[in-house]
């Protein structure tokens, strides 16, 4: 039998995870939630002082506290602190210019790094972002495991002090250093090219090639980043035309680049959400688990960089199987007429009106 010391009615504890607790109370940072955000690039941002960055943190609902993101700033002239992290992470260069210093096993590695530019930190690798400007912050987008991590270990003195080295990376390789995949006749991994670097110096430099399961015209470039267990794509759509909507599993973060638009976001039989890009800025997306979810372009041209929990390099779940067929193909991307009327009807007027708006007329795909 237990020996019950007190009885007490009611749960005590606090519902919010460690990381949303952490963030709220001792970072003393804003915690933004729900489906989507933007524009990141004007954002207010608050001092985060052992990093000496400043930043603003997310946890959306289609994360479901796995990955996690922050919109970080270093102000002119200065320095990140150096820190170690058991947490994986991608970061994507918004505005200005700078280098990173990064301490592996055995040599430090150092790159420039400048707008558009991706990169991944080496698990529990030492690392600086350095802001080369004298006058003007740096601006970047930080997706991470930090969440999982927080939340499984409850301890920041782990998380950022631990001193065992994962040699992920051959770090006798130039950053730069690539191995370029291409699909196989079946597209069994993968459609497009696919990119196995630690550093893309400009994102939108790197050639994209068709992805006619995501839409005609459609063309897309895919990264693997330092051996990390989130990944990346670049992808160029053409607007005017009907999206491919698809659906995958959790923590897929999807920032629009440029152009003119929406994203619609639906459960299957259920509630829709919209997300209007912010112009002249980038926002960001994270459809829930299974929701279907389109990008669609009401200008010519629109261009949208995902960061994913997903490698195929080194998967953590089967949660995005087959993002890249269609249903007959036992994958998980809709055409048009694969719509139940009454939700494509909808989803059409939805574009055809907001095209209209800003002067094109646009015609039923076949």
């Amino acid at each position: 039998m237990l020996n019950v010391q007190d009885t007490k009615v009611g749960i005590p504890w606090d519902k919010r995870t460690f990381y949303e607790q952490w963030v709220e109370e001792q970072l003393k940072v804003d915690l933004h939630r729900g489906f989507a955000a933007g524009p990141l690039g004007r954002m207010p941002v608050k001092k985060w002082h052992e990093r000496n960055i400043s930043a603003t943190f997310f946890d959306f609902v289609g994360a479901e506290s796995l990955a996690g993101m922050f919109v970080g700033e270093i102000a002119p002239g200065q320095s990140s602190a150096r820190v170690r992290q058991i947490y994986d992470e991608v970061i994507y260069i918004v505005s200005g210019h700078g280098n990173a210093t990064v301490q592996t096993p055995t040599r430090t590695l150092s790159f420039e790094w400048g707008r558009h530019s991706l990169f991944a930190i080496p698990l529990n690798c030492p690392y600086q972002l350095h802001n080369g400007s004298g006058l003007e912050p740096v601006r970047f987008i930080s997706v991470n495991t930090m969440p999982m991590m927080l939340n499984m270990f409850r301890d920041t003195n782990f998380v950022w002090n631990t001193s065992y080295d994962f040699r992920r990376i051959d770090d006798s390789a130039d950053p730069t250093d690539a191995m370029l995949y291409k699909p196989d006749p079946g597209h069994d991994r993968t459609a497009v090219d696919l990119y196995d670097t630690n550093f893309v110096p400009n994102v939108l430099e790197v050639p994209r090639v068709s992805f006619a399961e995501r839409g005609h015209g459609n063309k897309t470039a895919y990264f693997e980043l330092a051996n990390n267990p989130l990944s990346c794509h670049m992808a160029e759509h053409p607007g005017l035309q009907f999206y491919n909507p698809h659906r995958h599993g959790p923590s897929g973060f999807v920032f629009t680049i440029a152009g003119k638009g929406y994203s619609l976001m639906w459960l299957e039989g259920g509630a829709m959400e919209r997300f209007d890009w912010p112009e002249d800025d980038i926002g960001v997306i994270v459809p829930p688990t299974m929701w279907w979810h389109g990008h669609w372009g009401t200008d010519p041209l629109s261009l949208q960089l995902a960061v994913k929990l997903f490698s195929r390099k080194h998967p953590v779940s089967h949660s995005y199987d087959g993002v890249h067929k269609h249903i007959s193909k036992g994958g998980t991307i809709l055409h048009y007429n694969d719509l139940d009327k009454g939700l494509r009807e909808r989803v059409w007027r939805i574009f055809e009106d907001e095209c209209r708006k800003n002067g094109y007329a646009v015609k039923v795909p076949a």
